[in-house]
């Protein structure tokens, strides 16, 4: 009965002390990860305050695994800063039954941080998606205020400019880039055509998401052909925008994909690498055919670089699958460990907790769990391995450190 009682009084504590810090860490990290997408995106004040909500989610598995170690640490280290583990041992109550109400808080904090990698987060990246890029005008105005110029590896053209006012863009620069292989969305780094407009409107069509930019007072260069265009008249120049701006592409980004959508992301990427392959293959054959080894080479760097890029990206469907478990997991882990941990530095401050429990441990859990991603995403060691090197680890060490308690 006493152990009933002990562990329901240890629960509550912990829960009171995980929602305190919890509340206050997310916040933290909250911040941090809103100026992040807010320089990332371009967003304006309204848009960042709007984003704020859809965001709130993709903290969580961060702040809730860190903070269920320190509401262990919190808890175990005043109840042994009190004496009430030595009172406790001596009552015959076992050491392990104490530490179970850290193991409860550790399963409950994995399923709700497994729950919301699961589906969560991903559909709030997607709403976050589609709600910043219904006005994709405001962002890329916003990009070319803040950067003065708008490119990506995707796109056809370079914009620069060299002030924006209002909708209007001043003194504007506009490069189309040379296609490196014809037929083929790369591009080199050369441009074919250049042109220069005193002012510039930009304009966006959802349905083909093209950006539209109309030039005034303008001039055009043919780099190829030198050839030179002036004219007051205000012509239209389409640019196919990159995937990222279509609403429609909203689950462009691994992390926007649910837990049931990966594997299948994973085995459309494998299958495109493999037909890349074969096409490849064919046309190697007609290039041998016609002793036009110059083109031949050009085209497999292209073809090298779309393959590997599937490749990587069937990997990092593959690496996902593992590491929101692994993340989930973490919970377990620093349960586990901070109640050891607590019990052994006999602290009851927070501040006393933090440097000898929290920082530690969390400084050495997330590289090794980064640091082991990372080579599972570069193929260097097995995507489980990898992964799940971190929480073996920690479960490792957890059960060392309590058997040790233990037997003291």
């Amino acid at each position: 009965m006493l152990g009933t009682k002990i562990n329901r009084m240890l629960f509550w504590e912990l829960a009171r002390v995980f929602v305190l810090t919890l509340t206050g860490l997310t916040a933290l990290f909250l911040v941090g990860l809103v100026v992040q997408q807010a320089n990332q995106l371009g967003l304006s004040l309204r848009q960042t305050l709007a984003a704020i909500p859809y965001l709130i989610p993709s903290t969580l598995p961060f702040t809730i695994p860190a903070t269920t170690l320190f509401a262990a640490s919190v808890a175990y280290g005043r109840l042994a800063h009190d004496n009430e583990a030595v009172a406790l041992k001596a009552a015959g109550v076992n050491l392990y039954r104490v530490l179970t109400p850290a193991a409860l808080l550790g399963v409950l904090a994995a399923g709700a941080t497994f729950g919301l990698c699961h589906t969560v987060i991903p559909d709030t990246h997607v709403a976050l998606h589609r709600q910043v890029m219904s006005d994709p005008e405001e962002v890329i105005y916003n990009l070319l205020k803040r950067d003065r110029s708008f490119r990506s590896p995707s796109m056809p053209y370079v914009i620069h400019v060299r002030d924006v006012r209002g909708r209007r863009l001043q003194d504007v620069v506009l490069k189309r880039r040379a296609k490196t292989v014809p037929g083929q969305n790369i591009h080199a780094a050369g441009y074919d055509y250049v042109a220069r407009a005193r002012e510039a409107e930009l304009s966006v069509d959802l349905e083909r998401n093209v950006l539209t930019v109309r030039l005034f007072g303008w001039g055009a260069v043919g780099t190829k052909s030198n050839e030179s265009i002036s004219t007051e008249d205000s012509p239209d120049v389409e640019i196919a925008l990159p995937p990222a701006f279509s609403p429609k592409q909203a689950k462009f980004r691994i992390s926007s994909l649910t837990w049931d959508e990966l594997p299948v992301r994973a085995a459309e990427r494998r299958e495109l690498a493999t037909k890349l392959e074969r096409d490849w293959a064919a046309k190697l054959e007609l290039y041998r055919a016609h002793g036009d080894a110059t083109n031949a080479a050009l085209e497999q760097s292209v073809y090298d670089l779309l393959i590997r890029d599937a490749r990587n990206h069937a990997r990092a469907c593959e690496v996902e699958v593992h590491y929101r478990p692994a993340l989930a997991v973490g919970c377990l882990c620093f349960a586990l460990l901070g109640g050891p941990v607590g019990l052994r530095a006999n602290r009851a401050d927070y501040l006393s907790v933090f440097l000898v429990c929290f920082l530690p441990t969390v400084l050495t859990y997330y590289p090794l769990l980064l640091a082991g991603t990372n080579l599972a995403k570069d193929g260097k060691v097995p995507v489980a391995v990898g992964v799940w090197a971190a929480n073996a680890i920690g479960l490792v060490a957890a059960a060392v450190l309590t058997k040790l308690l233990v037997r003291r």
